[in-house]
């Protein structure tokens, strides 16, 4: 009996032990140099970490104005942080850019939903009101922009007069 017993726990903690090892063997540690998931620098961030590094790698395509590549980092940030306010109002300039104005709308709503005193989404959103030829809803964001943030009210305003001239 006693003997069963210890056939037992041997067994139990090899079914324990072996997960380790196969993941040493397919090179997560040692010497062996693999190129496992296991090693991939992401991997080693902690999820906060990977979300930062990622809305920064969207933040660099939207800048240098490959918008396609900005919103699928945006994603994957969302999909990590679904309340990351900052990757749905820059995932909605990217739409903008493409001139696809109903995604743009509905992300600033979503980033305004998850913080209302989000300057940029304000901005950003009545530039897209503005490209979608609606200038009263543009003001109304003008005019909850000049509390939060002066210059950028400023060149919203900008905005405004330019198109207000041209109709």
């Amino acid at each position: 009996m006693v003997r069963k017993a210890w056939l037992g726990i041997l067994c139990g903690g090899l079914l324990l032990v072996a997960p380790v090892v196969a993941r040493a063997d397919a090179g997560g540690g040692g010497n062996g140099g693999g190129n496992s998931r296991w090693d991939s620098p992401q991997e080693k961030l902690s999820s906060p970490q990977k979300v930062q590094a990622e809305y920064e790698t969207g933040y660099r395509y939207l800048k240098a104005g490959e918008y396609k590549k900005a919103i699928k980092s945006f994603e994957s940030v969302l999909k990590e942080n679904p309340s990351h306010a900052l990757a749905y109002s820059n995932m909605g300039y990217s739409y903008r850019k493409l001139k696809q104005y109903d995604k743009a709308v509905e992300l600033y709503g979503k980033a305004l939903m998850l913080d209302p005193k989000l300057a940029e989404a304000h901005e950003y959103l009545g530039e897209a009101y503005l490209e979608m030829g609606n200038i009263e809803e543009a003001k109304q964001h003008l005019t909850i922009l000049q509390t939060l943030d002066p210059k950028l009210a400023e060149e919203l305003r900008a905005e405004i007069t330019r198109v207000d001239k041209r109709s």
